[in-house]
């Protein structure tokens, strides 16, 4: 494809590759230099030219390029733009549904996913699980990918045959730019509790980087906003097309629910309010559930879906991967397997297992990530002691900071708590406290889930993911005669 076809200029240069990345450049490559936190694309376009890059985007000209350079007021957007005409317009031929907050972002995109498929809507899934539709995959070390990837992934589906995409929208991507130029069809708030920090250093910039996405969203679209949450009016205001409010606790949200049963293996409420009064019935279980499956009900409502039939499909969702993943080989305790990494999300988990087990011992492994804002790790620590019978801390991704140090900060707060223990190594946290375990108790593997390695010293470490390390000491236990 032309340049002046990508991007307005007067070049016709053939472009068939557009990176952010100098080392990924080569001949027919047009070179984006984007101002990062930490690094000025422009410093690297020199080195984008000399492995073969054929021309350069850029906020302003530098000196001793020999190729042709476009000059643009956001290198954000034009790349993003740029992508979306090289892959010949994938956003067109998409119903894009982005989903953001704190929690819920995995699993309402998930349900969303599958509901779709359910009812023929082919649709991709974009988020913390993967990147992937029916006919399509790609490998993707982050919840929500990068342009050049991202894109990557919209032609996949487009090609696929899809006609949506649900995806995660992460903080980071939304707070640094990365989303500009990629509009919605309709925008989910789940919530929003602290967080990130470290990157966004207070509340105020976190909840206002997560709300860009309701600024993203066409103007035909929707945004679906939890009323509960006490961030909501800041999403409301942000909102770039007309909005629909959801809760539990706020009877004047467009819809709310009530008659709420949440039972171990499934839940039931009533939906009510301008969708009219509907009984949902679900196989997957948790308070947050409730919230989740509103915002969807809404959302796809939004796309024309009969509420029944969007009820109907509620019945038969699967349990999302790597979310209250129940391993059971036999053995008189139950071991549940869930990604919640976040305090807040760690709380209500907990919360709700306490509230519908009434036999055994609650016993959480949960672990805190490093290089992170160091009151994510204290407000866990806090939150188990208080809620768990029992906790075995250790680590999720140590990353750059020093494992023991790490676990030792997580319980510098709770100096009275005595009901945990510290272990660094992670998989004989797993092990003790499935060990430990007596019938009728729970435990409770929170942070990693189907993650297949630990983020240690800087270095991607490989090692089986919690169910593969469970299921390995359940198989030992079973083959020893311990049930």
């Amino acid at each position: 494809m032309k340049l002046s076809e990508i991007i307005p200029c007067p070049y016709d240069t053939e472009i068939t590759h557009i990176t952010d990345d100098s080392r990924e450049a080569h001949e027919g490559t047009l070179f984006v230099c984007i101002e990062g936190l930490t690094v000025d694309g422009h410093k690297y376009a020199a080195s984008a030219v000399k492995n073969g890059a054929s021309a350069i985007l850029c906020r302003h000209r530098i000196d001793g390029i020999t190729v042709p350079q476009i000059v643009t007021d956001n290198t954000d957007r034009a790349f993003n733009e740029a992508l979306n005409r090289l892959y010949q317009d994938p956003l067109s031929k998409l119903k894009l549904i982005g989903v953001t907050g704190t929690d819920g972002k995995t699993t309402t995109a998930d349900m969303m996913y599958q509901i779709l498929n359910m009812l023929s809507e082919k649709a991709g899934y974009i988020g913390t699980n993967g990147v992937f539709s029916s006919g399509f995959s790609m490998d993707c070390e982050y919840t929500t990918p990068l342009p050049a990837d991202l894109f990557k992934a919209f032609d996949g589906f487009a090609k696929d045959g899809c006609s949506f995409a649900s995806m995660e929208a992460s903080g980071e991507r939304l707070g640094t730019g990365k989303l500009l130029g990629v509009n919605f069809d309709a925008a989910i708030f789940t919530n929003l509790s602290r967080d990130a920090l470290d990157i966004f250093k207070t509340m105020e910039n976190y909840g206002a980087a997560k709300a860009k996405l309701m600024e993203y969203t066409k103007p035909d679209g929707i945004c679906v906003i939890n009323a509960d949450d006490k961030y909501s009016g800041l999403f409301k205001e942000k909102a770039n097309a007309p909005v629909v409010t959801y809760g539990i606790e706020d009877k004047s949200a467009d819809v709310y629910a009530t008659d709420i049963d949440v039972k171990y293996s499934d839940l039931f409420f009533v939906m009510n309010g301008k969708l009219g009064r509907h009984e949902v019935k679900c196989n997957l279980s948790g308070l947050f559930n409730v919230y989740n499956l509103m915002a969807v009900i809404v959302t796809l409502n939004h796309f024309g879906i009969p509420v029944e039939k969007l009820v109907e499909c509620v019945s038969k969702l699967k349990p999302v991967e790597a979310r209250q993943s129940v391993i059971d080989l036999g053995q008189p305790f139950r071991v549940i397997v869930d990604y919640a990494h976040t305090a807040n999300a760690v709380k209500n988990l907990m919360e709700y297992i306490k509230s519908t087990l009434t036999d055994g011992v609650l016993r959480v492994v949960v672990g805190a990530g490093g290089s992170r804002d160091i009151h994510r790790r204290t407000d866990m620590a806090e939150y188990c002691t208080a809620i768990a019978d029992y906790n075995y801390f250790t680590i999720e991704d140590a990353r750059y900071e020093d494992p023991q140090m790490l676990v030792e900060t997580m319980v510098s707060t709770v100096p009275e708590a005595h009901n945990y223990e510290l272990i660094v190594d992670r998989d004989e946290a797993i092990t003790k406290a499935i060990h430990d375990a007596k019938p009728g108790d729970t435990v409770l593997i929170l942070g990693k889930g189907a993650e297949r390695y630990m983020l240690t010293n800087g270095e991607l470490v490989p090692r089986l993911n919690d169910f593969e390390r469970a299921e390995l000491v359940l198989n030992e236990m079973a083959a020893d005669g311990a049930f």
